[in-house]
This record gives C-alpha cells, structure tokens and sequence, in this order.
C-alpha cells in the first residue's frame, strides 16, 4: 500500500507544543511586572515593536518551527507555524534579542532566501529543511530559554531551546555578550525580553563543527552524502489519518528518523550534548596523505570465496559459494569510513583523574600510551610517555561536547592502530574450521569434530610443566598416529603483514594424559609440526615445512613463533554483509609410530596476530 506523508496544520501545531510543553506548575511562567508598558504584549509584539530588533523580528516571521533537524511538521499544505506564531502563543520564554545593526543578520535572511527557492523548485527538498534548522537552531533557539531567569542576581546556568548550555549574569552578560544597559527588559505577558550588544555565539557540537568549517569540507563531503545520510519515515512514531479514496494511509503527523551508514557506526553520538568526546581528524591540508596510508589496509581481491562448510572436501572444509567483488569501490567506502569512524574518544573512559578539567583531559589524551577509539581501534603512543605525534603538535579546539584535534600532518601508522595484536582464545571451537585425519580417536568428544576441550581439575595440573595457563583450559586435537591437519580460521584480517605465533602446550601438562610404557615409566614424548598459511582460494601463502618445524618443549607452557612475517595481500575486513571468508591457518602433525616417542596430539591455548612494524 502507498503511503502519503502529509500534515495538517493541527498535527504541526501539536508537534511544536509537544516541544515546548512543560509541568504546568507556576515556575514555568514569568511574573507580570506590575505598570509596565508591554506586560500586555506577547514576547513576539514587543520584539516587533520596540524599533530595536526590527531584523530579529524578519528571521523569526519567516523561520519554520522545528523540534529536530528531522522533523517536518512545521510545514503544512495550509501553511507554516513560524516563531512569530510561536512567541505570540501563551508558552512562556526568556529571549535575549540581538539588537539591530550589531551582527549579520542578512546571512541567515539569505539561508532563508535559499530555503524558500529550493522549496519553489522541490516541496520536499531536505536541503531546504536543513537550511532552515541552521538559521532555527543556530540563530534563533541560541536566544531562547524556557524559565526565568531574573529570580537570582547570580550567574546562572541556562538550557537554551538548542539543548546548548550558556550563562547568564543578570543584566551584565549572556553567554560572554554584554547585555544592554539603554535597553530596560521588557517584561511580558508570556516572558521577558533581554537585548544583547550583539549576537550569543553558536557552541558547535562535533558534528556541528565539521559541517560548518572548510578545513574538514572533505569529512563532510562524505558523511552529508544522500547516499550515506538518509532520512527514514519512522512509521511506529508518526500519527496516521484517515484512509484516502485510493485507500492510502494519510499522515497528519509524519515522523523521519536520520541514518548515517558512516556516523552511526562510530560508536560516538556527535551531536550528543551530554556526552564528552576527544576527536583526532585530519583535516583537507592532510586528507590525501591519510587516505594513502589507510587505503594499503583495504586490498580487495575481484573474488571471495564465502560459506565455510567444515564437511566440505571429505571433511578436510571448503568455501561453498563465490563472491564476486567490485574491489575499488570497497576500498574507497572502507577507507573513508575508517578514516572517519576511528576518530574518536570517550572521555569517559579515560581514568577518573584524566577526567577532571580541559587540561586533565586533553593531556591524557596526548600522552597516554594507548587511546581506543569508540569503534574499537586501538591508538598506540608511538613515543611512549611523550607527547603522542598522532595529535600533530596543534592545540584543540573546544566544541560543546569535547575537543577537536584538527590535524593538518597525518602520522597516524596503520600498523599502531587498525592492524593490532589479536588473541584468538582456542577454548572457543568456533576458530577451528577443520580438523583431518584417516585415523580419528577423540576428536569428535561432545560431538563437534572441533578437537576437544580441556579443563584441568584440581590436583590436574602437572606442576612439573612450568608455563602459566589462563583459565586452566587449552584445546586438544588427538590423533592415533595418523597424520592430522588442524585448520584454524584467522577472521578479519586486513591486507598487511602479520606475525604469527601459537601457545603451545606440552601433553604431559594434564597428568591424566601422560602416557607410560609396560615398565610404568613416563614415556618422553616429542610434538613436532609444521605449518602452513592458505587464502580463501586455497592458495598456500606461507609454508614452514616438516624439517622446519616447531618442536614443543614438554616442561614448558610457551609462545612459539609460527612466522615472523606473512603478508597477506588480500583484506577480510569489511567485506559486505552476510559475507564471511577468511584466510587459513594449518597445524600438520606427521603420522609416526608412538614407539618413536612422538606425540599424537596438538594441545593449543591461544593463537596471537601480531603487526608487523617496519
């Protein structure tokens, strides 16, 4: 069924009231000063009345009510609720009005006469209604307050209609401005009327801030993208009518929530006033030179093969379908995003200290040894209890909800951040993509042909084996003297190099394990494999063969160093969604007689990526 999205002007109405509303009790009004000349007059009469804010009052006539950058209430087929209409109704405000001659009104008159020609050409248009909530919540709500604030002579602390925070000092300041001392406050039937020797500057948030400044025009290019910025009709919240002749849903209340592909997965909220963010972001000077850097991590192949089965190939596993790749536009979009997503930093995280002031904080976050950004990326301090380069050595710049690093030279190393060091715990059989061998004994234990599990009880523990063992459980992989393959799945890897190395360890380390000869004595056993690296085409892109093995110790839980170096050329991160593939990691144990004291077993806590840093 079509839907028609259109308002009434009494759903518009009832949309800007639901803003407004408040308690009903009587602080929310402002006393009527006795034998003033305007207490009859709304707040909207004597603003376009007093012959001093004759612009204020052109703005407000003409800007549309707005309770969010989404909303579209305030425009109806009948009409417009405006913010004349607004401070002409029986809602109570405080208004700090600029006086005329004294700031710029004629940019947000243009903003408006930009709004109104695109609205000509397109009714719908979103760039008409963001124009018109930059002059509604940088401009006119930056005035507005609900309240009174003429009860204290002391500073006080005021909630503008914009959710921004300013101070206000009776009669001496508003938000740094000076407030008019020719200019008596108008007390008025539904608040109070201040005049300021200027305009109260706009505290941009985050986001804000990028939209706004030219040096991160390339960020905002990318996040204000239709494509990735859209605006979804939110049917659950929206207020349906009647059904038309055609039997189409008609909305008197049409609710649209905002999706970013980009922003919403940063794990940071931007325009959130309550919350504290740092943000590192390279600016136009230093976008190029970043994306270089970050682009090398984003090598897509043409084809991915997808769909691990474990039985696939006689048990050994294989990819069951193939992907087909458009490799430079992922790139591109993944490199972007990375760029953008990884940028930031809650405060809130920081160690209680670090949280204090601006100082505390923004000194942690240049000399810390590690920052992790709200998705996850771990930022290392390349010069370890100094001053971290990644901040370019630049101030930051305040915003209402942090602090902005605008970086003008891009030191971040990929191999410090996205590429860091990952522990894959084998206590989970999900790593496991395939186990094989023509002699199977204890694999299949709790039915997952994923190796075994091992726990070791109280008095279990070989204390002989020296080696610190997290949690007391490893995973076994067992085989009667048949040689066994054990294929581990490395997910999530970008196209860089890794080291590679595996905790290892030694069968005797369970007692229950240790194997005896007809003289009851503890047979030496020896565990020697080789290893081996293949892509998701099965192609071998590292080899450490059988005479190049890796010899267990039996008296030591330890690190081996399976590869110092593999490249990977390919990235498995990021691909689309519902597409997983990933490049292989195989144990081989040769099948040798048991009287030869070679082990049957593999015994594998945990497997350790590592970049490599050049």
């Amino acid at each position: 069924m079509k839907r028609i999205y259109r308002n009434s002007i009494s759903g518009g109405l009832i949309a800007a009231f639901l803003l407004l509303a408040g308690t009903a009790c009587s602080d929310d009004h402002f006393d009527v000063v006795a034998g003033s000349a305007s207490e009859s007059n709304t707040l909207w009469q004597n603003i376009r009345d007093n012959g001093q804010t004759d612009s204020l009052a052109l703005i407000l006539r003409r800007t549309i009510v707005m309770k969010s950058q989404t909303d579209k209430t305030g425009k109806t087929a009948q009409g417009l609720y405006t913010y004349d209409q607004l401070l002409d109704a029986s809602q109570s405000f405080t208004v700090w009005a600029p006086l005329d001659g004294l700031y710029n009104a004629k940019h947000y008159l243009d903003l408006l006469d930009e709004r109104d020609a695109l609205f000509s050409e397109d009714p719908q248009s979103q760039e008409a209604w963001d124009k018109n909530y930059e002059v509604a919540n940088q401009f006119v709500l930056n005035h507005m307050a609900r309240f009174n604030y003429e009860s204290s002579p002391e500073r006080q602390k005021v909630h503008l209609l914009n959710n921004k925070v300013a101070y206000y000092e009776t009669s001496r300041l508003f938000n740094e401005v000076v407030v008019d001392g020719q200019s008596a406050p108008l007390h008025s039937a539904n608040g109070a009327l201040h005049f300021l020797s200027g305009i109260s500057p706009f505290a941009y948030n985050i986001y804000d801030y990028i939209a706004a400044h030219d040096c991160f025009s390339q960020i905002w290019g990318i996040v204000s993208d239709p494509a990735i910025d859209r605006q979804e009709f939110f049917e659950g919240a929206s207020t349906p009518g009647a059904m038309n002749e055609d039997g189409e849903v008609v909305y008197v209340d049409s609710v649209f929530a905002n999706t970013n592909e980009i922003l919403d997965l940063s794990g940071a909220q931007l325009r959130n006033e309550d919350s504290l963010y740092v943000a590192l972001l390279p600016t136009d000077a230093c976008w190029d030179a970043a994306y270089a850097k970050v682009e090398k991590l984003f090598n897509y192949g043409d084809k991915y093969r997808y769909d691990w089965d474990m039985k696939e190939n006689g048990g050994t596993g294989g990819f069951l379908n193939t992907l087909n790749l458009d490799a430079d536009s992922l790139k591109e979009f993944n490199t972007k995003a990375s760029l953008i997503r990884g940028a930031y930093f809650t405060v809130s995280n920081f160690p209680t200290p670090a949280q204090a002031d601006s100082a505390s904080i923004n000194h942690y976050a240049q000399t810390a040894d590690s920052l992790i950004s709200t998705n996850g990326i771990i930022y290392y301090n390349p010069n370890p209890g100094g001053i971290n380069p990644n901040f370019g050595g630049q101030p930051p710049v305040k915003a209402s909800n942090g602090y902005i690093y605008a970086v003008e030279q891009y030191d971040v190393d990929p191999a410090y951040t996205w590429i860091t060091k990952t522990i894959l715990d084998m206590r989970f059989e999900a790593y496991v993509a395939a186990v094989s061998s023509s002699e199977v004994t204890s694999l299949n234990k709790g039915g997952t042909g994923q190796g075994t599990l091992i726990t070791l009880y109280e008095g279990g523990r070989n204390k002989e084996v020296k080696g610190e063992l997290e949690y007391d459980q490893y995973r076994r992989f067992e085989s009667d003297g048949a040689t066994m393959t054990v294929d581990i799945m490395l997910p999530n890897v970008y196209s860089g190099k890794y080291k590679i190395s595996a905790i290892m360890v030694p069968n005797r380390t369970n007692i229950d394990l240790i194997q005896y000869n007809d003289k009851d004595e503890e047979v030496e056993e020896h565990t020697t494999f080789a290893c081996q690296v293949f892509d998701d085409a099965g192609t071998q892109i590292a080899n450490r063969a059988q005479r190049d093995g890796v010899v267990v110790d039996p008296d030591t839980i330890q690190s081996y160093v399976l590869f110092e170096s593999v490249e990977f050329t390919k990235c498995y991160a990021g691909l689309p969604a519902g597409y997983i593939s990933f490049p292989r990691l195989r144990f081989t144990l040769s099948g040798n007689s048991r009287q030869n004291g070679n082990s049957k077993s593999l015994n594998i806590e945990k497997i350790i990526l590592e970049p490599v840093r050049e």
